[in-house]
């Protein structure tokens, strides 16, 4: 009986004892959890205290992108300068002074070159020094002619048959015709004298539509006109508007203008004629288009970037760089100063000097 009961007894201790060693070994856990918590947020609470005595220490400055923000507003406060306009010239490239050379020219040569003006107030000299090509050296089903024998600066009919050629691919059309390319003095004097004839003798009319011989782009071998002849055999004048609009509106990168524009008629002396085109290769076609000038106005912007001042420098749109500027004839010879090593074409104005047009290397 004694040793049930000391059995029993000795079981509900030990049971006892067991409970008290969970009980402790849970607060001992439960303990460590607490302290091991409290350690953290003390570091916590460290942490953040000293970031915060450094943002105060820190000058009170906008955020960064707040700073770019402003930054972005005054930028765009500031007047923007495009790179060819009528009145502000591209500003030109740092370059270190480069080794330059001279180039003499003669007083005749004012009468000579693509860029030469030719008006009523400024006739052709007829001293052309290229060689003139008949244009059916170009012949091609995209477009036709009104006769063999049209002769052309080969230069430039390379480039017109290349923008016929490229309209017929867009749009299908054959119909183009060249009606009119180089004339001599005796065939100009006949068409004006025909002209006139048909006006009933009145020259002012005439002169509107016809140039005064010796006055006539045609007489360059430089301008064409343009037609159009269908398949039926019927022709047509060519007036640059819906699909042959193509034409008009992107002769320039192929080098040509369209010559006699309608707004400027009392500056031109000849009435709006969409269907001459003037060749004056790139780029100076192209900062003609990009304006509001006809030839007479460009050839007195030029006279803006003499070259003792400031150059003109425009990218085309083939990326190609130019430095342009003007010289005024100085009598029977006149020196020009140009990069040694450069590219550059020379032309007179036809009225008092000479353009010069230079290709810059790609790190100028």
């Amino acid at each position: 009986m004694y040793n049930r009961y000391t059995q029993r007894t000795n079981a509900i201790a030990r049971k006892k004892r067991r409970r008290k060693r969970m009980i402790r070994r849970v607060v001992t856990t439960l303990t460590g959890l607490l302290l091991i918590a409290f350690i953290a947020a003390a570091v916590v609470w460290l942490i953040t205290a000293a970031v915060n005595k450094n943002r105060k220490d820190e000058p009170d400055n906008p955020p960064i992108a707040e700073q770019s923000g402003e930054t972005a507003q005054a930028e765009e406060q500031q007047p923007v300068t495009e790179e060819v306009t009528q009145t502000d010239p591209e500003a030109p490239p740092a370059s270190p002074p480069e080794e330059m050379q001279t180039v003499t020219v003669t007083e005749a040569d004012i009468g000579k070159g693509i860029l030469i003006l030719v008006n009523r107030q400024h006739p052709y000299s007829f001293t052309s020094d290229y060689e003139l090509i008949d244009l059916f050296t170009f012949k091609s089903s995209s477009y036709k002619f009104r006769d063999t024998g049209m002769m052309f600066a080969p230069f430039a009919g390379e480039k017109l048959n290349e923008m016929l050629v490229d309209f017929h691919n867009r749009t299908g059309n054959h119909i183009i015709n060249i009606i009119s390319a180089y004339r001599d003095i005796d065939t100009q004097q006949r068409i004006y004298d025909s002209k006139l004839k048909y006006y009933n003798g009145d020259v002012e009319t005439t002169e509107k539509w016809v140039a005064v011989p010796g006055s006539s782009e045609h007489h360059t071998g430089l301008a064409v006109d343009l037609g159009l002849y269908d398949d039926n055999g019927e022709s047509y004048d060519y007036d640059g508007k819906g699909e042959y609009a193509w034409i008009n509106e992107n002769c320039w990168k192929y080098g040509f203008i369209v010559r006699y524009d309608s707004a400027k008629t009392d500056l031109t002396g000849i009435a709006y004629e969409p269907w001459h085109f003037r060749y004056l290769g790139l780029p100076h076609a192209e900062i003609i288009a990009s304006t509001t000038y006809c030839y007479e106005e460009y050839i007195d912007y030029l006279k803006s970037f003499p070259q003792s001042g400031q150059h003109l420098f425009f990218t085309s749109y083939t990326g190609e760089r130019y430095e342009i500027f003007y010289v005024p004839s100085e009598g029977k010879e006149t020196k020009i100063e140009l990069p040694k090593d450069c590219e550059y074409f020379i032309s007179g104005n036809n009225v008092d000097g000479f353009i010069v047009t230079v290709t810059l290397n790609g790190d100028s």
